[in-house]
């Protein structure tokens, strides 16, 4: 270790000169110019629990007992796979042309569009925090479009999301509207008690669903809406300087060291090949 520590106090002004010289070098290439700073717009939700507006839940038809209105892990999980969709990825990128932004070389190809979302996923992030809450996270060097993208996501899989959710609904829907035509059809053919009971039944029934397709539900519960980041997410500036100090001085010992080494390997126990 002595030795070690003298063969650095012997090339010190090299050393020094090449770590002095590799923190000019990692300040210049890490300024705005060159190193554009990127800012971070994030979004925070809960998720709510679909079985919180199902038509038994509302209308007590059987006992639902202890329903949360938040979403559980397998709620969260099916937003988060949406979040990470390529329907959603290609929305924002073609309402914001992100590959020109991106500056991503060619044209409305299947490898421009390749590329762009590849950037664009490098920029996002997607997950479930520790209070059960999704995180969406947009990081940009323009800070309003960080924002506004970040805004655009979770909009667009929330209307991808209730589709899902209404779906089924929306079909029972059509189902019953038409079983109720067909009811009142033969009403006026041949009106009876049973008949006028079963166009109420189905039309009580209809009714609920459709309050329970109602756009008014809420599937998100926003705890932060995005906005325009006034600092800097990255680079870290005094981060890389000092770590490109470390790494220098480092590597500028060891090549010191190897130096030595060769050229007094008698001294050291070592023979030159």
């Amino acid at each position: 270790m002595i030795e070690i520590l003298k063969i650095v106090m012997t090339w010190k002004k090299q050393i020094l000169l090449f770590t002095l010289a590799m923190i000019v070098i990692s300040a210049v290439v890490t300024m705005p110019f060159i190193m554009p700073p990127y800012y971070k717009s994030k979004m925070v939700f809960y998720l709510s629990n679909p079985i919180s507006t199902d038509r038994a839940a509302l209308f007590n038809e059987k006992e639902v007992g202890g329903v949360s209105i938040f979403g559980g892990k397998e709620d969260i999980n099916r937003f988060l796979t949406i979040l990470n969709s390529a329907p959603v990825s290609l929305y924002v990128i073609d309402k914001y042309d992100l590959g020109r932004h991106y500056k991503i070389k060619g044209d409305k190809t299947p490898l421009f569009t390749y590329y762009t979302q590849k950037e664009f996923y490098s920029n996002f992030n997607a997950v479930r925090n520790d209070l059960g809450a999704i995180e969406v996270s947009i990081v940009d060097t323009d800070p309003n479009l960080a924002s506004d993208i970040a805004h655009d996501v979770v909009l667009k899989s929330d209307s991808i999301y209730r589709a899902m959710l209404i779906e089924n609904k929306s079909t029972v829907l059509s189902l019953l509207d038409k079983q109720i035509d067909e009811k009142n059809g033969q009403l006026q053919k041949d009106p009876t008690p049973n008949t006028a009971e079963e166009i109420q039944k189905f039309s009580a029934i209809r009714d609920q669903y459709a309050v329970s397709t109602s756009k008014d539900f809420k599937t998100l519960y926003v705890v932060e809406e995005p906005s325009p980041a006034v600092k800097k997410t990255k680079p870290v500036r005094w981060l890389i300087v000092l770590a490109s100090a470390v790494v220098s001085f480092l590597l500028a010992s060891f090549i010191a060291l190897l130096i030595e080494l060769y050229k007094h390997a008698d001294k050291y126990g070592f023979q030159r090949s």
